[in-house]
């Protein structure tokens, strides 16, 4: 495991900002903020690699607008699905990596003991089967969680413009306080979105299982599961999409995310490679004892009018199928976070969670975690779900690294946030791994008892359908 510690900014330098008139006549509030915080983080002094956080208010702004206006390279979007609390990241003050599941505990330590009492949290996520990348997925470690080196924070509605600066000496502290001063003052506030990622058009598609292929491993799953060895498998599929011209992630994850507002949003930047989503899946949301997680499987596509899209919903309430596949994961989910808590609580019967073009099986559980359990404790209990992976864990895990050709990397993985008081997590499906002009979007359907080849394919369809249409709109 490296732990690297350290300021990467990729703004140019420049001299500090002082306020200046926005209307003709009062001082621009952004500029203001930038001075303040310019002024602050001048005063500081090295504190023995302590890290130093500063935060002041600002207006309202459009988080993913503001991170296409500005830098490129380390750019981090986190929000959550009632979008009470967004990030938006510039930067690395700090950077934690592992290379396998044994590290994730001693990074989880590591980031609380940094952020300690600050207001602050880690951005960043998990690859689905715990192993570093490689290939096209090269980029994305086991595990990869940055701190924010300039942050736009939204909570309930308010905004703040944050900075952090972590340095493991004096030397180095003046160097990255030098830079974070500068950096501040090519922060750009008053943008409007250059929609030149629009009408992007597919020029090339590559299908890496088609149909025919995909019914062969269905029924090679179902026979397993007729043989009593597991109750569930996912399987996973990659679609490779070329494009005519590049596509901006973030105004392309603006459109995307608008299609599906009430789901979770997230976009985490490495050099030329982005990984970004619109997730409607929770892994859990901890707030310092309390937990929420939830149990989200079973899939139909959304109708074209309402009355399909009632029947659809009863279908999705009824069918055997469906209903087992729900029960499976809801069953798992209260298993494994039992040694973890004092008690649970979930309605008697689920819910349906609607989304642009499926509607899944819903059911949210909130329970009390038993002191000092903390992240590592809920990572490895939850993930990966059987929502993803599939029942029992290790069966699933080892017929997916035999029947499925492609690395998934960090789809299906988990995204989210880290800090000692509050954490939450996403489960990485319906996103895709942008390069430039290549897109690489994943989808996943879970397979049981009962489950039909050719069903599952069009579910598959359905679950891209979403992406593929922010390339026409």
């Amino acid at each position: 495991m490296g732990w690297n510690r350290h300021l990467t900014l990729n703004a140019p330098v420049s001299s500090r900002t002082e306020p200046s008139t926005w209307d003709g006549v009062s001082p621009d509030p952004f500029q203001a903020a930038v001075a303040e915080l310019q002024h602050q983080v001048h005063a500081w002094r090295y504190c023995g690699g302590a890290l130093r956080h500063a935060s002041v208010p600002i207006p309202p702004l459009d988080l993913l607008i503001w991170l296409h206006g500005n830098g490129d390279g380390t750019r981090l979007f986190w929000q959550n699905r009632a979008h009470s609390l967004s990030v938006a990241g510039l930067g690395a003050a700090s950077e934690c990596v592992a290379d396998s599941t044994a590290d994730y505990p001693m990074l989880m330590a590591h980031i609380n003991a940094t952020i300690g009492a600050q207001n602050t949290a880690f951005l960043g996520g998990l690859a689905f089967d715990g192993g570093n990348g490689c290939d096209e997925w090269s980029a994305f470690p086991a595990a990869r969680f940055v701190l924010p080196a300039i942050e736009v924070r939204q909570e309930q509605g308010q905004h703040r413009l944050a900075v952090n600066l972590l340095a493991p000496s004096a030397s180095a502290f003046r160097s990255a306080q030098t830079r974070l001063i500068m950096s501040l003052g090519q922060l750009q506030f008053h943008l409007h979105p250059v929609e030149s990622g629009r009408g992007a058009r597919v020029w090339r598609r590559i299908d890496t299982v088609d149909q025919a292929v995909f019914r062969q491993r269905v029924e090679a799953i179902l026979d397993q599961i007729g043989a009593g060895h597991l109750h569930k498998a996912v399987l996973a599929r990659r679609v490779e999409l070329h494009l005519n011209k590049p596509l901006d992630p973030f105004l392309a994850l603006r459109r995307w995310h608008s299609t599906d507002p009430g789901s979770f949003c997230f976009a985490l930047e490495r050099a030329d490679d982005v990984f970004m989503g619109c997730s409607p899946e929770r892994l859990y949301c901890r707030r310092d004892r309390s937990l929420q997680t939830e149990s989200l499987a079973g899939t139909v596509r959304r109708g074209r009018t309402p009355e399909e899209d009632e029947r659809l919903e009863r279908m999705l309430r009824q069918d055997p199928k469906l209903v087992h596949e729900h029960e499976l994961v809801t069953r798992y989910v209260r298993q494994q976070i039992a040694p973890w808590v004092t008690e649970t609580q979930s309605p008697a019967a689920p819910e349906v969670f609607k989304l642009h073009a499926v509607q899944h099986r819903y059911l949210p559980i909130r329970a009390t975690l038993k002191p000092g359990v903390l992240d590592a404790e809920l990572l490895q209990a939850l993930h990966p779900t059987p929502a993803v992976c599939g029942f029992p864990r290790p069966d699933a895990q080892a017929l997916i690294e035999h029947q499925e050709t492609v690395q998934r990397g960090w789809y299906s993985g988990v995204v989210g946030i880290v800090s000692p008081t509050h954490s939450e997590f996403a489960v990485a499906i319906r996103s895709v791994l942008l390069h430039r002009d290549r897109v690489l979007c994943y989808s996943g359907v879970g397979i049981v008892a009962g489950s039909d080849a050719d069903t599952e394919w069009n579910e598959l369809e359905a679950k891209i359908e979403a992406f593929l249409s922010v390339l026409s709109s």
